[in-house]
């Protein structure tokens, strides 16, 4: 065979993006959101049911927090949040760590990014596997402290190859086409999330297509607000040994493992086949990466007008409230379903598939309207919207009497579809409108800065907004419809803070600009 021709970056700089091997590439990150979708639906639900197991009445701890009364604001529900978001932290301290790790790599086979990524993503999905494993041993301390154990170790090494599979993009298309690419991904990782909500539905076909009769069974069981097996009317189905009975979800953590390993197979096969397109294999130092050029600038020392630098204050407030509200419905809504529906955590993730796919619809719609009638305008009526509905459904949840078994009635079911599917269209409105808000407020030389100022709101509030949710649970005796009182107060919160903003309208800042601004936190 003769000798192939080099591809360069100048060759690939001439080219069109080529949107197959982009879908090639987001397999990657497929994976990834499949695991993450899976993860926030179910963890809640087993950590809830050992928790209540371990503190339940006349248990030690439940005599040991009887006799220190300061402890009474110490409820289940702050403690499954407490825990759900170290994946947030986590991402804080390690993502930029392990990005920056992954720039330095330099192996001619498989380039910077895939060394993490094919060492750490098997093991990843070990540990995943391992998270119901260890929630079906029978002692609720030690399951606790297995699931404990497996979760900080799954979430660690999700750190590990979690930034690297992002750049992989990167590395692969020219600067001018990266835009359109990063589309690309996130359909990609929408994707993985859409199979991440249906997988309980895709696992208990396949245990019955395989003849596993029982865990088909488990699977579809009902079940009460702990996860625990019972009849129609509620009472508990006990085992031949006379045990209480939970449902096993080792099935659909298996089937999730499995497809992330498919993808991780898909994208090694691409970049077997396609390294010769990766614009930074041959790279011999760091001189060939072009860095920002923004430096660490604190808003007091800001280049800006004072008027600028009151606003942007401001809107980092108004970014943190509506953050912790919005960070606060993933952990907890599988729980609610559960409790309040009276509906299994497999079907629930399909409710939250339809508010994931009205956010994805509402998206273009949303920048459109921002462009039209001002970012700020639409951000408020946005976050007005999500504050009326949510205020609609609890008032209605609350007022309007239960059915027989405890479940909502059909007029307020109707309302939290309703909610729903505003919702997030809403939260589309918001979401996509807040960083071009930011980014207007300053010189386009101060993009990276203000990009970092939005991101260090928006995540430190990823890992306030489950605890606090987590203690307006507890304190209202575990009613996680108080989840909606407590995203309606933080989303009220922000609409009256956003509306002292007064810049941010327009700037020499362009949509390119915008785009690259959104990629740096994928």
């Amino acid at each position: 065979m003769g000798d192939k021709e080099k591809v360069t970056s100048s060759s690939l700089e001439t080219e069109k993006l080529s949107y197959k091997r982009t879908f090639l590439i987001g397999s990657g990150f497929m994976g990834c959101m499949l695991l993450w979708s899976v993860y926030n639906s179910y963890v809640p639900v087993m950590l809830r049911a050992k928790l209540t197991a371990l503190m339940g009445e006349g248990t030690a701890a439940a005599a040991y927090m009887e006799e220190h009364k300061w402890l009474a604001w110490v409820s289940v529900a702050l403690i499954v949040n407490a825990i759900m978001t170290i994946d947030n932290i986590f991402g804080v301290i390690f993502l930029p760590f392990f990005g920056k790790k992954s720039d330095n790599v330099r192996s001619r086979k498989w380039g910077k990014r895939m060394p993490f990524i094919l060492i750490c993503l098997p093991i990843c999905a070990i540990f995943f596997c391992f998270i119901p494993v260890a929630a079906t041993i029978k002692s609720a301390g030690l399951a606790i402290l297995l699931m404990m154990s497996v979760i900080i170790l799954f979430n660690f090494t999700m750190s590990i190859w979690r930034s690297p599979v992002v750049s992989v993009m990167p590395d692969f298309t020219p600067s001018k086409y990266q835009s359109d690419a990063n589309a690309v991904i996130n359909i990609m990782g929408g994707i993985g999330q859409m199979i991440g909500f249906v997988v309980g539905t895709i696992a208990a076909l396949l245990v019955g297509l395989l003849g596993f009769t029982t865990l088909k069974e488990n699977l579809q069981a009902k079940t009460n607000a702990l996860g625990q097996v019972v009849d129609e009317q509620g009472n508990l189905i006990l085992s031949a040994s006379g045990e209480i009975q939970y449902v096993n979800y080792v099935p659909v953590f298996i089937v999730v493992a499995v497809i992330s390993i498919i993808c991780l197979l898909v994208l090694a096969a691409f970049y077997k086949k396609n390294r010769q397109y990766d614009l930074t294999a041959n790279a011999t130092d760091m001189g060939e990466k072009i860095e920002s050029k923004d430096k660490k600038i604190s808003i007091k020392n800001l280049d800006i007008g004072k008027d600028e630098k009151k606003s942007l204050i401001i809107m980092l407030i108004s970014l943190f409230l509506i953050n912790n509200a919005t960070e606060a419905i993933v952990p907890n809504f599988t729980n609610f379903a559960n409790d309040t529906l009276k509906v299994q955590p497999i079907y629930s993730t399909l409710m939250m598939a339809v508010f994931a796919v009205s956010l994805a619809a509402f998206g273009i719609p949303a920048g459109t309207l921002g462009r039209k009638f001002g970012r700020k305008k639409t951000i408020m009526l946005g976050l007005t919207g999500i504050v009326i509905m949510f205020a609609i459904y609890l008032g209605v949840s609350q007022l309007l009497p239960q059915n027989a078994d405890g479940s909502v009635n059909k007029f307020t079911w109707i309302c939290l579809w309703i909610a729903l599917i505003i919702g997030g269209a809403a939260v589309g409105c918001v979401n996509i409108n807040t960083l071009p808000l930011v980014l207007a407020m300053g010189k386009r030389e101060y993009v990276g800065t203000f990009t970092g100022y939005y991101y260090t709101a928006t995540q430190a509030a990823s890992i306030t907004g489950p605890i606090l949710c987590g203690l307006v649970i507890g304190l209202f005796k575990e009613d996680y419809n108080y989840m909606f009182l407590y995203c309606a107060i933080m989303f009220l919160i922000g609409l009256i803070v956003i509306s002292q903003v007064k810049h941010g309208e327009s700037s020499d800042i362009t949509e390119e600009d915008i785009k690259k601004a959104r990629m740096a936190d994928d």
